[in-house]
This record gives C-alpha cells, structure tokens and sequence, in this order.
C-alpha cells in the first residue's frame, strides 16, 4: 500500500461504478491521495451490477460512427480485465471466450460487409465463419437458418456486478480512502476553484473532483445550474437455471438485426438480453432528474425479451428452454448522438465529469478513467488528438466545453 505523503494531489471521486472506480484507480497509481464517495451501501449496486459484461473491439463493424479512439479505449478495456483477473484472487467472471456476430437478414449480412474490412483496418482480427468453422465455434447453432457470422477471438466477458467490486477492494488495499452511504450535496470552493464537496455526513477537501455518479450525475451537476444532456433509461436483462448443452466457455453472441438480442454462458445457464422494437415503451422511461434506485425499477422489459426470444429458437435450439430465473435492471445514461461526456466543468474549475456510458460502462470504463485522470492530472490525454467533437453547452452558469467521445456497448 502507498503511504499518503502531504505533495500528493486531493483528488475526490463521486460514485463506485464501473467508470469511478476505474478513475479512482488510474488517479491512485498516478500518486494522488484518492477519496471515493458512494451513496448506496457499497460498490456496483446500480447500473454496474446489471451490465452483462461483454468487452469487444465494437468499432466500424457493430456501430458505424466508432473509429480509432474508441477502438483505443475497447483495447485498454480487454487488457485491463485481463491484467486485473491474472493479479487479483477474486473471481470476477473473467472468460476469454471470444465473441460472435450473428446475421439473419441476408441484406443487413451483406451491408456488413465492408465495415467488417473497415474494422480490419483499425486492428480487429475478425473471422467469417464458414459451415465447419461454425460447428466448431458455435456448434449451438443451426448454421442453415442464418446468413452470416463473423467472429472475435479477442473478445472475453467478465462479471461486472463481482469485478467492480473487486476493483473497489483493491483501491481500499492501495489506501483509496472508500466512503459508502455518503451523498455529496454540493461542491465547496475557494478563490474560483474547487477545494472539496459537501455530504450529508459533512465535507471532505480536494484538489480536484470527479463526478462518475451515473445516473445521478445529471442532478448532481443540474444543481450547478450546469446542463447534462445525458437520459437515464431502464435496461434490464435476465438469467436462466443451468441448461444442458451450454458450455462455459461459450464465446459472447450478439444478433445486430434481430432485436439485438445478447446472450452468453452465465454459471451454466444463459444470461439474455435485447431491444424493444417500435417506440420505446412507458417503463423504461424516467425522470432524469429523480432516478429511481435499481430495487424501485420496473423490469417488464424481460418479460417482452423472453417473447421475442422465441424468434431464434430455430436458430438456437437451447434458448427453448431459457426461462427467467432472475432479473437484473440498470439506468444506463444515453445521449443523443451516442456519445460520451468527459471534460472539466469551466464554471466550476478542478471539477470534472463523466457522463452518457451509452451502455458502454464495463467495456469503456477503464479507458474512461485512463483518460478523466490524464485530462485532470496533464490538461490533455493521449486520446485528445482523436476528439471527435467539442460539445459547448450554453447554462445560466457560463459555458462548458466537453469533449465527447463515441459510446460503447454493454
């Protein structure tokens, strides 16, 4: 464990997901003296624990507007769950399993076709599979009823509800001061800077802060008078009892043209998920600025899934037998044009945040807390000269200009 020395830099973290615990670690191994600060009872109890876990290179093949830096940010993400499951004891759900692209529409198979070889160009080793091929990968499907795969032998998965968590105890080992059941009420500053935040338990000082809270940081920085253009939506996907025929190791599946279905091997049952085709229904939406804790959301959407589930059965012959056994629900943050939110609030200097995971939370999460910390502790990042976009939101505060950054999936 380092010892806190007084020249290390204050640094408080808002939130224990995914994406704050990775800040919070990136900002430990660069020396600072780290708070943590969480409101619910530990860490992942909301979004994270839901998220299913897939971590892919996504770019070009699967989402058309992701190029370079979000490849680069997918990449980090595959080595540092890969480096945490090789030092860590903990069981965190890390499998290398390699992930599928199943298309059923001959027209959206063949549309795929050159994005797969722009995907090629950034590094992404992807494989069409042939009929052999397939009954070697995927001997679970029915290869005669689909009219494409490709393949990802880099992709792995990991348990986000048990590798966040893990993530957590080791900060606290690392001497990250952690601090659950502590709301932050308020930013404190002093000569037009941030000097620490206010919590229902009091206040803690700080060079600089992060607010990852989530779906709570639209109302934390709403209370600034500072705007956040990221909506909280209800996600929610299921787990079945062990099925037979279901392999450990079975690589993550993803149907793009068939509700987007996401299924993977989960303690020798199926964990399954999917979209809602049409408008989005009444409960998966909610108020943004009054989100609901991830006990009080509604999870009538698995019911739907389980229906439209049917629709592969043929495809998938063991999905006849994938009841819901449990049910798990997050409030992803989405912003319009997918992207997501990262940069320092300009009327609240040495205040940053975090904003719109798009889904992407686990796979970008490590690449976003690389890149938080980069932006708090250089002024810039690696990343920086592949910006996309510089978003300036006009607030009754003054402007805030945040680079933004493509999302990720799951």
């Amino acid at each position: 464990m380092r010892e806190p020395n007084s020249e290390m830099k204050r640094v408080v973290v808002i939130g224990a997901g995914a994406i704050g615990c990775a800040a919070a670690w990136h900002l430990r191994q660069r020396g600072c003296a780290v708070t943590l600060l969480e409101a619910e009872d530990g860490p992942a109890t909301q979004a994270s624990a839901a998220a299913a876990g897939f971590v892919a290179h996504w770019s070009t093949h699967f989402i058309l507007p992701w190029g370079a830096t979000e490849w680069g940010m997918q990449d980090y993400g595959i080595r540092f769950y890969t480096d945490m499951a090789e030092r860590l004891d903990d069981d965190i759900g890390y499998v290398p399993c390699g992930i599928a692209f199943v298309y059923l529409n001959e027209e959206t198979w063949r549309f795929v076709q050159p994005l797969i070889a722009d995907a090629g160009e950034l590094g992404t080793s992807l494989e069409v599979l042939g009929s052999d091929r397939c009954a070697e990968v995927l001997p679970m499907l029915d290869i005669g009823r689909v009219a494409g795969i490709v393949y990802e032998a880099d992709a792995i998965r990991v348990r986000a509800a048990d590798a966040i968590p893990a993530l957590a105890r080791e900060l606290e080992r690392d001497g990250v001061d952690l601090r659950y059941s502590t709301r932050m009420t308020g930013l404190l500053e002093s000569g037009g800077r941030v000097s620490g935040v206010r919590t229902e338990q009091g206040t803690v000082d700080a060079d600089q802060v992060v607010i990852a809270a989530g779906a709570w940081t639209r109302p934390l920085v709403d209370a600034m008078e500072v705007p956040c253009p990221a909506e909280p939506t209800v996600e929610a996907r299921y787990t079945t009892r062990p099925i037979g025929g279901v392999p450990a190791d079975m690589p993550l599946l993803i149907f793009p043209d068939c509700h987007g279905f996401y299924i993977r091997e989960e303690r020798g049952g199926l964990l399954i998920g999917g979209s809602d085709a049409g408008d989005m229904p009444a409960d998966r939406k909610v108020d943004a600025l009054r989100p609901p804790l991830s006990t009080e959301i509604e999870t009538r959407q698995t019911d739907r899934i389980r229906e439209y589930i049917r629709e592969i059965e043929d495809v998938m012959p063991v999905l006849a037998g994938a009841e819901i056994e449990q049910v798990n629900a997050g409030l992803p943050t989405f912003t319009d044009e997918n992207r997501f939110i990262v940069d320092e609030i300009a009327s609240h200097r040495g205040a940053f945040f975090v904003s719109g995971c798009n889904e992407g939370g686990v796979t970008h999460g490590p690449g976003l807390g690389k890149l938080v910390s980069e932006l708090m502790l250089d002024g810039s990042s690696a990343w920086d000269q592949f910006r996309i976009v510089a978003l300036t939101l006009l607030g009754s505060s003054g402007l805030i200009s945040c680079g933004t950054f493509t999302h990720g999936f799951l």
